[in-house]
């Protein structure tokens, strides 16, 4: 009899008679209660009925009989898509992908759950895989339907005609925001995914010169010099107002030893965007490997006056200062890129940074002249309090560590005092 009841509730779902579908499907539960397929088809009658958190409950109770069940991991994950439970339903594709590594739907899936949390290079991703799968599987309409999709998410690369009422273009869709989640792709470690989406947006917009130039950086990263130095040199053919495009092939250059070219290509690159704070870095990077330490700590300032607030122009000027020992100078450096860690809150770089710190004051004078720069002091109650903790409550203790630091370094600031007790506190100097 379950068999029968089973095969009797599959007519009436496939008729749209969705509740006797129940009623069979319970019948057949009662002689077979652990098996899964009945959960996963009474699951499916009770969302078409739009009962979707009672279908999520027996996809579940499906799932604990039979963990593999491809269809009803796929199905769970619609059920929670309609929820919006994003993260349940792309784990319920994955673990449906894992037992069926060419199930097109599943990827297929992916690619709007993706396309709904604005990851569009994952999404075109899926959508890709989605389109070779059923094109395999003989199912040519739903490989263009996906091809479709994909296309649908590049990145819109010229402006749509003027009309009488324009419907305004997507920001989520500028080349600016899709490269530059290719990028974040490479960063969080699938580089050779990101380099295939980076292939299918040169495949499709073949003048997209933001295409090359953010290949060529995912190149840069992996290694492969001579397809990046390719790829920002066509992004340059493309585009020579790109700024990107002379910054990335600049960097690579003074990689692979060519410090001339790479100045060339820093200096057309500051004419077309002369407040890029990076390029500066990048120029002075150059200069110090020839070393023309001076002009290389002229481009460190210059970065500093764009932005006071970045930490790395600081510690290159403080890094090429040392090169011509200038350790007064060096220790101003060091100290204001500490204050700015300190304030982002970026206790790792901080300590790092105070401990270079520490290095270079062993070799500097005793009696360092005062900073010609006053780092700033809007942390000075929380470093109080750091240091408060410090001492338990002493700050006696406290008083008289700073006292002595102040006679054996007269001139500074009071956050540098607080921030070198702390650090000597810290490691036990």
């Amino acid at each position: 009899m379950t068999q029968e009841y089973y095969q009797q509730g599959l007519a009436k779902a496939k008729a749209g008679d969705y509740r006797g579908a129940i009623a069979d499907f319970e019948l057949a539960l009662i002689s077979a209660p652990e098996w899964a397929e009945l959960y996963y088809r009474r699951g499916l009658a009770y969302f078409d009925l739009g009962e979707v958190l009672t279908a999520i409950s027996d996809y579940t109770q499906a799932l604990a009989l039979d963990s593999q069940h491809r269809d009803c991991s796929y199905a769970r994950a619609l059920a929670r898509l309609t929820l919006k439970n994003f993260p349940g339903a792309m784990e319920d594709i994955d673990r449906a992908i894992l037992f069926g590594r060419d199930y097109a739907p599943a990827y297929q899936l992916k690619g709007l759950v993706c396309k709904k949390l604005a990851k569009y290079p994952e999404a075109i991703s899926a959508y890709k895989i989605a389109a070779n799968l059923y094109l395999t599987q003989k199912d040519p309409v739903n490989s263009q339907r996906c091809l479709d999709l994909a296309q649908s998410l590049q990145p819109q690369q010229n402006p749509a005609p003027i009309v009488p009422k324009p419907t305004p273009r997507s920001p989520l869709t500028t080349p600016e925001q899709f490269y530059a989640q290719l990028l974040e792709q490479g960063e969080r470690g699938d580089l050779q995914g990101a380099i295939d989406n980076a292939n299918w947006a040169i495949q499709t917009s073949p003048n997209d010169a933001w295409a090359y130039a953010c290949r060529g950086a995912l190149y840069t990263k992996k290694g492969d010099l001579t397809a990046a130095l390719t790829d920002f040199s066509q992004a340059i053919k493309l585009d020579p107002n790109s700024h990107v495009a002379y910054r990335g092939r600049g960097k690579l250059r003074d990689r692979m030893g060519d410090y001339q070219g790479a100045i060339l290509d820093f200096n057309r690159a500051l004419t077309i965007e002369p407040n890029d704070v990076f390029i500066y870095l990048a120029r002075g990077n150059a200069r110090v490997n020839l070393h023309e330490y001076t002009t290389a700590i002229g481009d460190f300032t210059q970065a500093i006056a764009i932005d006071p607030q970045e930490p790395l122009a600081y510690l290159h000027r403080a890094q090429t200062y040392i090169k011509i020992e200038e350790l007064t100078h060096a220790i101003d450096d060091y100290q204001l890129a500490a204050n700015i860690y300190l304030e982002r809150q970026d206790l790792t770089k901080y300590q790092d940074t105070l401990k270079n710190l520490q290095k270079l004051q062993r070799s500097a004078p005793k009696t360092p002249p005062r900073p010609n720069t006053t780092p700033s002091s809007s942390q000075n109650e929380a470093l109080r309090q750091r240091l408060y903790i410090l001492v338990s409550g002493h700050w006696a203790i406290a008083q008289r560590l700073i006292d002595r630091l102040k006679e054996e370094y007269p001139g500074y600031p009071e956050d540098w005092y607080l921030q070198r007790v702390i650090y000597n506190l810290e490691n036990g100097l």
